[in-house]
């Protein structure tokens, strides 16, 4: 594994702060944290925070692998192509009534976009420091994300 490049570390630790922050409106008292009106400072206003960044951020991290399958020199493959739209159809399909449940099918996501992941970087087609950057990463947001299913 390479060295994560500082711009890249930097962003993608930033990308934590609304998961981290869900996670905080969920196990802390209510109102203890500001909201500005956009959700409850409650649980349940924590839980759809994680709720509706993780579905965004689950699509978004697929449309990241779409654009590395693409610029492969020789082309992109089917495989690749289709692997990378795994995470925003599961993104679609872990939004239920209940944003507890849209946690817990989130984190799934987030899971196997962890294993889509590993299978392009051992085919070459990501970045040399994508997995010392990712799996960090998917850690924190499928903890915030268990937060949320089991206390929002």
């Amino acid at each position: 594994m390479s060295r994560v490049p500082a711009p890249a570390l930097l962003l993608g630790y930033l990308g934590l702060s609304p998961f981290v922050y869900g996670a905080l409106l969920v196990l802390l008292a209510p109102g203890a944290l500001p909201t500005f009106g956009v959700v409850a400072a409650s649980p349940e206003g924590g839980a759809l925070v994680l709720e509706r960044f993780g579905a965004v951020i689950l699509g978004f991290m697929g449309g990241c692998l779409w654009g590395f399958a693409s610029a492969r020199p020789a082309g992109p493959s089917l495989a690749l192509l289709a692997a990378s739209i795994i995470p925003a159809f599961l993104a679609f399909a872990a939004i239920r009534e209940s944003p507890r449940l849209s946690c817990l099918g989130l984190a799934f996501g987030f899971v196997v976009l962890q294993v889509i992941d590993l299978g392009f970087s051992r085919a070459g087609v990501v970045p040399p420091y994508w997995i010392a950057l990712r799996l960090p990463l998917t850690l924190a947001v499928v903890a915030c994300l268990l937060i949320g299913a089991s206390f929002g």
